[in-house]
């Protein structure tokens, strides 16, 4: 018995330096291929958790209003572009009450589609950017740019009933803001439905789309279909 232990001693020797070199340079291999897939399935995942950040702006606002809560709800956007910080855009909401509503019609001026929606509008009852109300909020966004101007500052309005919908000037005609990651996260060029755009990133264009009364959809461009597909 113990000459078989001593046996079986000597042929456990383990494993030898050119196996561990091989195994090694296997795993090497195997990294160095999944690696890429990982990295564009990281990126992908940081852009959408930025676009689920501005779509719940717009759909808790448009849900308060729909409920009663406020009579007049604006998304307000601001599109920062700078050569040292790259873009950052922030996304607010704000609302006002049937009350408040009320006085700005008396007013005269709130009639005017062009000026209610104005992103200068005094008097909301309550500011995503500085109230600790759970019905407004404000998001900045580090990892996305839009199709807005730079610099712009552009908002969006709605009612219950979709009587006093309106915008301004930079979404006139308009009723979606395109989201899109930072050049660090997805290579593309500004029109993803262009045949001639080659796009080396990972696919993570989507849009917020909006009607009148509402009715907020997230929406992402599916590169295979060729269209925009609800999410």
């Amino acid at each position: 018995q113990v000459k078989l232990m001593h046996q079986l001693v000597e042929n456990n020797k383990g494993f030898t330096t050119l196996e561990v070199i091989v195994v090694l340079c296997i795993v090497g291999v195997l990294a160095a291929i999944s690696y890429p897939r990982i990295s564009d399935w990281n990126k992908a995942r940081t852009v959408q958790s930025d676009v689920l950040k501005a779509f719940n702006v717009f759909d808790k606002i448009n849900s308060q209003v729909q409920r009663g809560l406020y009579a007049f709800v604006q998304v307000y956007i601001i599109n920062e572009v700078s050569d040292d910080a790259g873009t950052s855009i922030t996304i607010t909401s704000r609302g006002i009450t049937a009350d408040t509503l009320g006085d700005k019609i008396t007013s005269g001026a709130f009639r005017n589609a062009s000026e209610r929606c104005s992103a200068d509008i005094a008097d909301w009852d309550h500011d995503g950017t500085i109230s600790d109300r759970p019905e407004v909020s404000s998001v900045v966004l580090d990892n996305l740019q839009t199709t807005l101007e730079p610099d712009a500052e552009e908002g969006v309005c709605f009612s219950k009933d979709g009587r006093w919908y309106s915008t301004t000037d930079g979404l006139a005609g308009v009723n979606f803001l395109e989201l899109f990651g930072t050049g660090g996260l997805c290579d593309r060029h500004l029109n993803p439905r262009d045949e001639m755009d080659i796009r080396r990133g990972p696919q993570c264009d989507y849009r917020i789309i909006w009607s009148r009364f509402g009715n907020i959809k997230l929406e992402k461009w599916a590169e295979v279909k060729g269209d925009w597909v609800t999410q």
